[in-house]
């Protein structure tokens, strides 16, 4: 009886410690760990294009150059188990933005789809909390067209202003990003933002600048790292001067890796290895989050948007797929995430099989035409398919992601989990996807990415022959692999574009059409054709693949502009200002556009429209001299000698060329002040002294004439 009671009173006690316990523990968490939510805080987010985890530093990798993300890393969160779903950019940046999966929001390639606007992004919902939102991305891949520019007051997408037809090579580095942003900066800091920043240089070709090309002679994609890590410790640096880097939450994350020659796949896009999917991720807000903290558990690009809403202390959106990441830095949860990827990239850009997949628990399971199961925490590399040995895991997998696809392929009724018959209908209309299917038992099979490395490598071989100048070599290479696959309309593109390099403009042409007549509606082929028939001087041939191009899709940029531009060159006016209105909605900040918008007003004698714009334009760009040279025509066509004059002083200052004077000297002349034009014209004469042509001729007349008349 004894015995018992004291083992009674033992129990008891043992229950009121646990008790006690539990209570306090909320109390007793070390400071580190807790977070404080603050609805105040701005947001710098900073993506880091085709950027591997395991080449920074803070990741492990010794020879990095990477001092200020680890430097963040240090004195934030590091998650060294983070995954983007797609290894492709846009719909990679559409997932982080809206929080949700390619099945939801329903881009799965680069330039082949728009972000629908039912789609909520992370920019339009701090907009309508007061936030001002804005964006500066470096690569025409996240170009306003596809939709990322939704809730964004501001959205740089600026590259080149002489660039008037945006492509997919087109970008800026670093440093000019940096640049805009700090501009932006400037007259914005004291109001509560949202920024994103896209730094876009450890992609391919991997050309840093100097010093990173000198010190990282023979690994040019760490020094594009380096570079680019460089200008973000600028971009901290910046808040830091103006006092709101305390009070601004940092969350840098990559959007994809890079392959680097792994699995024989040089950069990305075609597989959905752990090279191109998994990423790094690192959050900051001293003083509201842990410093120092690494985490291992799995988490996901779509985390980051309900994370980011919740330290802002605000409520998840319902649309949201992912989760906020808060109670994981608290220590309140601990699993990890399960991950779902995929790769529409060979599909549609070469006619072989897509390719989808699973992460749960330490497997990953790939279904492709010849699947493939990997066991991570074993096998990291990814070296050993277990797929023929794991029957019981397989199917496990392929139930969960069957429900996956469908749970969040399908939270509104128009969204769809995969291509249907009639969006590959149209995709394969407009040349974007390639390969006929072969049929097997009723199902529909595509090759697998796989059995078609060589050909992929093969594509690669020659794009670096062109890119060292060795062009015959890279016919060789483009004309077999145009062999091996002539259902890929970018192969005759790929093609056609070497030849116009080579100066055999014909023969790019004839490569064209060829294509066409195999893809009489590829957007791809036809659009690239009309540059092809201007360079040729086929001006009607040209303008007849305009109108093709905009009947398949309406809202073709480089269609309308230069529809615009060929209808201008035959005199009519009224049409080309048609085309180049309705390419102005696509993209109102062209400069080049804007010109000749400008010039067809005024071609129109539609003055005080085309002074307009040219005002626009002098503003943003004061020192242009076209811009400056054409403001001032137009003025003078209108008889108001006095604006012309004033227009065309600055240039002088800014541009001292000697045909300026000459100009000058003559508006001077119709003003009636033939004494400052003497001046003037003698500056030309002196300056083109080494000149002997008609111009030089006929001003030494004028002098003369002006001197004879002054006397």
């Amino acid at each position: 009886m004894k015995r018992k009671s004291i083992s009674i009173h033992l129990k008891r006690a043992t229950l009121h410690l646990s008790f006690i316990f539990i209570f306090l523990i909320p109390f007793y968490l070390p400071q580190e760990n807790r977070v404080r939510r603050n609805a105040e805080l701005n947001v710098l987010l900073i993506t880091l294009d085709t950027t591997r985890a395991d080449r920074l530093g803070c990741y492990g990798y010794q020879r990095a150059k990477t001092p200020n993300l680890d430097a963040l890393a240090s004195s934030g969160i590091l998650f060294q188990n983070a995954y983007s779903s797609v290894p492709l950019t846009l719909p990679s940046h559409c997932s982080l933005l809206t929080g949700t999966y390619p099945l939801y929001h329903n881009v799965h390639n680069n330039g082949f789809y728009i972000l629908d606007e039912e789609n909520i992004t992370l920019a339009e919902v701090l907009r309508e909390k007061g936030f001002e939102t804005a964006a500066f991305v470096s690569s025409f891949t996240v170009d306003s067209r596809f939709g990322l520019s939704q809730g964004f007051n501001h959205y740089d997408d600026r590259f080149d202003a002489e660039e008037a037809l945006k492509n997919f090579r087109s970008e800026r580095r670093a440093e000019d990003t940096y640049a805009s942003f700090l501009r932006w900066l400037e007259g914005n800091y004291q109001k509560k933002f949202l920024c994103w920043i896209h730094f876009f240089d450890p992609h391919l070709p991997y050309d840093p600048p100097s010093p990173f090309k000198e010190e990282f002679k023979g690994k040019p994609y760490d020094g594009e790292i380096a570079y680019m890590d460089f200008y973000l410790g600028k971009t901290v640096e910046s808040l830091r001067e103006k006092g709101i880097l305390e009070k601004t939450l940092l969350v840098l994350a990559g959007d994809h890796g890079e392959a680097l020659g792994e699995k024989r796949e040089l950069d990305h896009g075609l597989f959905v290895y752990e090279n191109t999917i998994k990423v790094p991720l690192i959050i900051v807000c001293k003083n509201y989050l842990p410093q120092g903290l690494v985490l291992t558990q799995r988490v996901r690009l779509i985390d980051i948007m309900p994370t980011i809403l919740d330290l802002l202390d605000l409520e998840k959106r319902k649309e949201c797929q992912g989760q906020s990441l808060i109670p994981l830095i608290e220590g309140k949860k601990r699993e990890d995430l399960p991950v779902y990827f995929e790769t529409y990239f060979p599909r549609e850009n070469y006619g072989w099989s897509e390719l989808v997949g699973l992460l749960e628990g330490e497997w990953k399971l790939i279904e492709a035409p010849k699947p493939e199961l990997y066991n991570l925490r074993k096998d990291p590399q990814e070296e050993e398919n277990l797929f023929p040995k794991q029957k019981r895991i397989v199917q496990k997998l392929k139930e969960k992601l069957t429900e996956t696809i469908r749970y969040y392929g399908s939270s509104l009724s128009h969204r769809k989990k995969i291509l249907t018959e009639e969006e590959e209908r149209k995709l394969r209309s407009l040349g974007y996807l390639a390969g006929e299917r072969l049929e097997r038992k009723g199902e529909r099979i595509l090759p697998d990415p796989k059995d078609k490395i060589d050909e992929y490598v093969l594509y690669f071989r020659g794009n670096l022959h062109e890119t060292r100048g060795e062009y015959e070599e890279a016919e060789k290479c483009y004309r077999e692999v145009l062999r091996l696959n002539p259902e890929a309309p970018t192969n005759y593109v790929n093609l056609g574009f070497l030849y116009m390099k080579m100066e055999r403009i014909e023969e790019a042409i004839k490569t064209l059409e060829e294509g066409k007549k195999r893809h009489s509606r590829s957007l791809l082929i036809l659009s690239r054709l009309i540059g092809f028939y201007l360079r040729a001087g086929r001006l009607e041939e040209a303008r007849e693949a305009c109108l093709e191009t905009l009947k398949l899709e309406p809202g073709y940029f480089d269609a309308l502009f230069l529809a615009g531009s060929i209808s201008a060159k035959k005199g009519d006016f009224n049409q080309a200002l048609s085309f180049y209105e309705k390419a102005s909605e696509i993209e109102p900040e062209n400069k080049v556009l804007k010109m000749r918008r400008a010039f067809t007003l005024a071609a129109l004698k539609r003055y005080d429209e085309a002074i307009k714009i040219y005002q626009e334009l002098k503003d943003e760009y004061p020192h242009d001299l076209r811009i400056l040279k054409e403001l001032c025509a137009l003025y003078e066509e209108m008889g108001n000698v006095s604006l012309a004059l004033e227009t065309l002083s600055p240039a002088l200052k800014h541009n001292p060329e000697p045909e300026l004077y000459y100009d000058y000297s003559l508006l001077l002349e119709k003003a009636g002040n033939l004494k400052q034009a003497i001046n003037f014209v003698k500056i030309y004469i002196e300056k083109s002294k080494d000149q002997k042509n008609g111009r030089r001729k006929e001003a030494e007349r004028k002098l003369k004439e002006w001197e004879r008349k002054v006397k």
